[in-house]
């Protein structure tokens, strides 16, 4: 049993039992959520927190030194105890009035605990639109910085940072002045401006910085202070965007990074003459890099003017990598319209999110990646290229396909009704977002004789493609693959909905 388990089972039960589960062992760190999202029963996930808040916490919040809660746990914790040794606090899927509620100067929760808290990780999670939401994130995110005088780590992130925010930290002024103690940053930022920002010698004890940053345009800030980026020891930077700002600003930021023993670098580069291959990345990275001891790389250049006879062999990508001990693998890509394309990755790969741009892009085994964004505007993804992914990306939880081409094979296979051997199954899929696809894409995950979604909770889809798939919410062979929905996200909402709608989505 882990250390929740032993609480809920042994504490109350008899004395030896009781002085055993309280033993610090067993009371130092408290996760609820261990506990409740375990249970999909919502009475018993009452019953579990009621029994945690009124018998068991008051008993052990004296040796409690770390806390993870959600919205349903927050106010009624934080009212047991004062948490004497609590230091290291973990809040999920907040939305962002609550965030705002929390964090702010006139919250009793900041009088407790803004001198004690050493580590806090915030995770937003807020389909909430609109200008007020961008300015609640930014105020929460500010007065973090502010209040806690201790912090030393902090991890700040919502799921859709372009959505929230824009620019908050050049609104800042000058003066304003940070935790000074921080060394390790992980957060989600709109443009490199904010990046910059933070590097701009108000984190002076900063080692460690991951930052995923939004877009990556032309910045309009120059920084006065490059203490803090010339003393990085640890710096991650991601963007799921295009930018053609590689060459002008990501590189010339790394070259200051004189000290860095670990880069992680995850980027969708467009509109170059060459290729981030092997031989850049030795040349402008790791021989400018002398402390460097780790380096995890997967770089997509996209959109290069190159004729097809130039194109470099995969051999000639990988070697000076390979020549300086990285594993390393790459596909590339051409065609006449969207020219040149290669995408060169280390392995093992250690990113949680991957983007695809092409469907030459030939498997391999992706342990860590839960978010996959798969895009090819000249050729169609097949069945068997489905087939890899599932087979590349055992855990893979939400799934984004941009494809306007007509599978050449579907209506073979459905006609054939192949044996089951080919049916693909994504175990842990529960986000699908076929919104921006041809119809094909929804008859190909939907249907249940292609692939089996025993997870599936959430569906991004065009309204008269899902009509047309389910026959009207009708047809059997998509019934099963959609009988888990919770959500679906249509790009305009039918004014009236079909009577067995909701018949077809029991769920919803």
């Amino acid at each position: 049993m882990d250390n929740m388990d032993v609480l809920y089972s042994l504490i109350g039960i008899n004395q030896k039992l009781d002085r055993l589960a309280r033993n610090i062992t067993f009371t130092q760190c408290v996760d609820l959520l261990t506990i409740l999202s375990n249970e999909s029963n919502d009475s018993r996930n009452k019953s579990i927190l009621d029994r945690f808040c009124f018998d068991i916490l008051p008993r052990i919040q004296h040796n409690i030194q770390s806390l993870t809660l959600d919205p349903l746990s927050i106010d009624r914790v934080f009212r047991i105890g004062n948490y004497s040794k609590l230091h290291k606090l973990t809040l999920l899927n907040l939305q962002f009035e609550m965030a705002s509620r929390i964090f702010n100067d006139k919250s009793s929760f900041i009088h407790v605990f803004q001198n004690q808290i050493s580590h806090l990780t915030v995770m937003i999670h807020d389909d909430s639109k609109g200008e007020h939401i961008k300015e609640l994130f930014t105020n929460v995110f500010t007065n973090i910085l502010i209040i806690f005088t201790n912090l030393i780590y902090l991890d700040f992130h919502s799921q859709d940072i372009c959505r929230y925010i824009s620019k908050p930290f050049l609104s800042l002024p000058s003066t304003t002045c940070y935790s000074s103690n921080i060394v390790h940053l992980n957060v989600g930022v709109f443009s490199f401006d904010d990046c910059l920002s933070l590097l701009d010698g108000h984190l002076t004890q900063l080692h460690t910085f991951i930052v995923k940053v939004g877009r990556i345009i032309d910045t309009s800030m120059t920084m006065k202070n490059t203490k803090t980026v010339s003393n990085l020891k640890c710096f991650s930077l991601t963007s799921l965007r295009r930018t053609n700002e590689y060459d002008n600003q990501v590189l010339p930021l790394l070259h200051q990074m004189l000290q860095l023993e670990k880069l992680t670098l995850s980027l969708i580069v467009d509109d170059r003459t060459s290729f981030i291959d092997g031989t850049h990345l030795v040349d402008n990275i790791l021989n400018k890099m002398l402390y460097l001891q780790t380096f995890i790389f997967n770089i997509i250049t996209d959109y290069v003017t190159m004729d097809e006879e130039l194109l470099p062999t995969l051999d000639d990508i990988e070697r000076p990598l390979i020549q300086r001990g990285f594993n390393v693998n790459c596909y590339t890509d051409y065609n006449e319209f969207y020219k040149c394309q290669c995408h060169v990755y280390s392995l093992p790969f250690t990113i949680d999110c991957m983007h695809i741009h092409s469907s030459k892009f030939h498997g391999g085994l992706f342990r860590t990646v839960r978010y996959l964004y798969v895009q090819d505007f000249v050729r169609p993804f097949e069945h068997d290229f489905f087939a890899r992914i599932a087979q590349a990306f055992p855990l893979l939880n939400k799934l984004t396909i941009f494809n306007k081409h007509k599978q050449a094979n579907l209506t073979q296979r459905q006609d054939k009704h192949e044996s089951t051997s080919s049916v693909i199954e994504f175990s842990h899929l529960m986000i699908l977002n076929v919104a921006m696809s041809y119809i094909d894409y929804a008859k190909q995950f939907l249907f249940d004789f292609n692939t089996r979604l025993p997870c599936l909770n959430r569906l991004h889809i065009k309204y008269e493609d899902l009509v047309i798939v389910t026959e009207n919410f009708t047809n059997n062979g998509t019934r099963t693959n959609c009988s888990k929905l919770q959500h679906i996200i249509f790009d305009s909402i039918p004014t009236i909905y079909p009577e067995n709608f909701y018949l077809y989505f029991p769920l919803l």
